[in-house]
Order: C-alpha cells, then structure tokens, then sequence
C-alpha cells in the first residue's frame, strides 16, 4: 500500500495566490496607464502636425488669391512645390469653384476634376477643415482643407494639403515597444517584491503553526522565535510563555497538580481568544455568554469588522479536552482573522481555514464552526457552517424560528483534505429584518443538565429565547437566557464549555 502524500504547505499556495493577484495588478495598472500615456503622445504628436498643416494651409490660401483670379499658373504652381518640400507631405492641391484642379504636386492632375475623400465634404465655413482618410499610397493621410474667400464673401476655390500619419504611427509604435520594455522590468521587480514580502507577512502565521504542531506533539521545549510587537508576536509571546510553564509544572508537581496547572494555562487562552466587548454598529445590537466549564475544552466566538459595510460574527468549538483544544483554537483563531481579511466569501474562508489547519490536527481534533458575513448596507447575512449546530433566527412577526443550516451538511474542519470538503462548503444569504434574532451557539448550551441528569436541550434554548426575543436589544436577550441556564442547572458542575452570541436587528 503506497504510503499517503502529505499535505502541501499552505502558506506556498497563499505565496502563490498573493503573488499571482499582485502581478495581476501591476500588469492592469501597467496597461493602463500605457495607453494613457500612449494616447496622450499621440493626441499631441496629431496636434502638432495638424497645427503645421494648417499654417501651411493659410500661408497658401493668403499667397494663392492673386495669382487665382490672374490665372498665374506658374506662381501657384510654386507655392505647391514649395509646401511640397516640407516633410511628411503627401499632397498639395488648388481648386476652382468648378471642382477642377489648378495646381497640384503631379503636373498631370491640372485640369482634372477634383475627387473628393470619403467622407470629406465641400468646404462651406472659412475655418480650416480637418479630415483622416485612407490614401491608396500614403496610407493613413491627414487631410487639411482650407477655402479661398474674396473680400470675405465669395469662395472662388479651395487649398487642400495631405499631410502623413506615418510619422505619428511610428513615434506611437516607439513608444509602445519602449513601455513595453519598461512594463516587463516594472513586473519583474514588482514579482520578486511580491515574493519578498508575502514571505514576510506569512512568516508568523508559519511560525506559530509550527509551534502548535510541536506543541500537540509533546515537544514543551518548543520556543516560536521573537516576533514583531503586533497580535501575533503577541500571541508567540503567550506559547512560549505558556510552554515554559507547563514544562516547570511537569517537572515539579505531582500529576494532579500538573492537570491543574494545565487547565489554568488553557483557561487563560480561551479568555484572550474572546472578544473584550462586543461591537457597536448601527443598526445592530449585541450579546454574549460564555461559561467556561471544569474540564477545558475550546469553545470560541468573535466578531471583526471585515471593512465599513462588512462585520463578520463566528462561533466555534474543537472537539477535544484540555491544553491542546485550547491552543488549537488559538491558532484557529489567528489564522481565521489572516484568512477573513483577505476573502469576503464565507464558503471561500472556510475552505481556506480547513487547508491551513490539517498539518496541525493530531490525535481526533477537529473543529466545527458556523462563519456568517453581515452586509450593513444591504441588510443582509451570507454564512456558511463547518458541522456546527444549526443557528437559530427568530422572526417575530411570524413568532417563529428559521434553522440556518447546509444541505448537504458539510464536514468539520481538519477531516478531509481529499477535496470532499471544498465540494460541501457552501454558503448561502439570508435577508434580515428589524426585529429579527440570531443565535450562535455551541453544543454545551443544549447539552446542559440539571442535578437530576436532565437535558436542557433545543427546546429549552427555543423557549427562552421566544420568552426574551422581545426585549430591546441582544444583551437583555443573553441576559434572559443566562438566568434560565442557572435556574435549570444549579450550582451543578458542567463538563463542556457554554458559549451563546446573539445579534438583534434594531
């Protein structure tokens, strides 16, 4: 039997992932602002050539009206050959009133009647005329037109010059190659930036994942090397900080006190993960409980604002007991708000969690999760669910509840990484109304008992919220439950974690 491939590194991929939209970028960026550019030099290389034709035009048009009306074909055809020796002159053409030409640049053309371009019509104004046409020759010709007015009244003819486009094209084509040779260098560097600093920014998620991987695997020796002085050096700091202790409790207490000691360490990482405060967003209120139980397990919620029109609201809980649970759920949590930041699509966040996390599950852990999305502006909730109970939204104009849940369910993360994940992770968008309640929670909420052995269950967490959906905002909501949770269960001790949120639509 061939043994199983590991799992790839999946900060490579996000390296990858990175780079590709970074270069992604520069390259749109480069393009554009090319052809800005581009366009802005051709717009004034087409001026400025415009603007020589037409002085030529007028120095005709002013020289050619005496020698027009005297029928002086030798001092016209003079003026014709002079415009003629000026660069990038295609043609220069004198017409009578009859559409015959008088002058042009081939001696075989007087006489003949004059052709118009297509789409050039008789000049009827005294201002230049300006027309681009397609010469069977000269290509691309910059036709100028210009009529000939006695005393201001009477057109007796019309000067036409044709100056070429070539020039115009070929400083174009210049340009394009030289931008194209300074867009190549410009993505070269920005891709070896690129590389450079997602390297940087990665560093820390890829240390700390190695960290918890030791640690899971028993090695308290383990010390994450000194980070930068932002939440994840600080969180490097609490590893090794809580390595450190948990090795000096091995070593000096007798096992019940090294139990004891483990527990207290992992009690200090659940409370850093929780939020210090729930959020204040217009148009919403909320509230949280959590209890923490005897035996530690790793139960989470949080919420972060995503950008101004996005918040995020999660809850989580690792199947597993004790230290490991809880340092599984730290690094769950940092990698969580890496990932969220960087993806506003719930199915996508969870899929990316789930590849970050399957080097470091050891030993049956595995985490469920339920991620939901809130759009402030559209009053809307996309979420998405990693095996986690079903989230509970009271609607009280019906006086009803709404399961949110995934068919088919998906997995819970740390599982699978054959594909079969990806395939279930979906995510779908609920509308919210004002009034309307949700309720996140994890499973110590229903699996609570009282000192008889009985369950306070799904319906027991129905009936209090339906007893306090009303009150003015989510806290009173919690503050409701809280109190129905102690009448039910007493001073009796229990074995897993309680963690509700709830979110009001004011």
């Amino acid at each position: 039997m061939s043994k199983q491939k590991n799992h790839p590194d999946k900060t490579s991929s996000l390296k990858i992932e990175f780079t590709v939209w970074v270069v992604l970028l520069l390259s749109m960026t480069t393009a554009t602002l090319t052809w800005f550019i581009v366009g802005l030099e051709r717009e004034a290389l087409k001026r400025e050539v415009t603007r020589r034709g037409i002085a030529l035009a007028q120095y005709v048009a002013a020289h050619s009206l005496d020698p027009f009306l005297t029928d002086d074909k030798l001092t016209l055809a003079t003026l014709v050959a002079d415009i003629m020796k000026n660069e990038d002159m295609v043609y220069a053409l004198l017409v009578d009133r009859n559409s015959r030409l008088v002058a042009a640049d081939r001696s075989d053309l007087i006489g003949q009647a004059y052709q118009r371009p297509p789409g050039l019509y008789p000049l009827d104004r005294p201002s230049p005329r300006i027309h681009t046409w397609m010469h069977s020759q000269a290509g691309r010709v910059i036709d100028i037109g210009i009529p000939l007015i006695l005393e201001g009244k009477t057109k007796i003819g019309e000067v036409h010059i044709g100056v070429s486009h070539s020039t115009i094209d070929q400083v174009v084509s210049s340009a394009w190659r030289n931008a194209a040779g300074l867009a190549g260098i410009f993505l070269l560097a920005g891709l070896l930036g690129s590389i450079v600093l997602v390297t940087l920014m990665l560093r820390p998620v890829s240390e700390l994942s190695k960290g918890a991987q030791a640690i899971g695997q028993g090695n308290l020796n383990y010390q994450i090397p000194q980070m930068r002085r932002n939440e994840l050096g600080q969180l490097a700091v609490t590893f090794n900080r809580m390595t450190r202790e948990l090795q000096a409790a091995t070593e000096q207490a007798l096992e019940q006190e090294r139990i004891k000691k483990e527990l207290q360490v992992a009690h200090q990482i659940q409370h850093m993960l929780l939020p210090k405060q729930t959020p204040r967003i217009p148009g919403f209120s909320f509230g949280a409980l959590y209890r923490a139980a005897k035996e530690v397990g790793g139960d989470y919620y949080d919420f972060f604002q995503l950008d101004r029109n996005h918040f995020s609201i999660t809850v989580a809980d690792v199947c597993g007991k004790g230290v490991p649970a809880a340092m599984l759920m730290s690094v769950a949590r940092s990698m969580l708000k890496t990932v969220a930041f960087s993806d506003i699509s719930p199915a996508g966040v969870i899929r990316e969690l789930n590849q970050l996390l399957l080097n470091d599950l050891r030993g049956g852990l595995f985490i469920t999760l339920f991620y939901a999305v809130v759009d402030i502006k559209q009053q809307t909730m996309t979420y998405t669910s990693a095996g986690h109970n079903p989230v509970m939204v009271w609607h009280p104009r019906g006086h009803k509840f709404q399961g949110l849940t995934l068919e088919p369910p998906c997995l819970p993360l740390g599982l699978d990484g054959s594909g079969i994940f990806d395939k279930l992770a979906k995510e779908r968008k609920i509308a919210l109304r004002q009034g309307d309640a949700i309720i996140l929670y994890t499973d110590g909420v229903t699996e609570a008992v009282d000192p008889q052995g009985a369950v306070f269950g799904v319906d027991g967490l129905m009936n209090s919220i339906r007893t306090h959906a009303e009150q003015a905002n989510a806290e009173g909501i919690i503050g409701g439950l809280d109190n129905d949770l102690n009448k039910f269960c007493g001073k009796f001790a229990q074995s897993d974690d309680i963690a509700v949120v709830a979110m009001k639509v004011e």
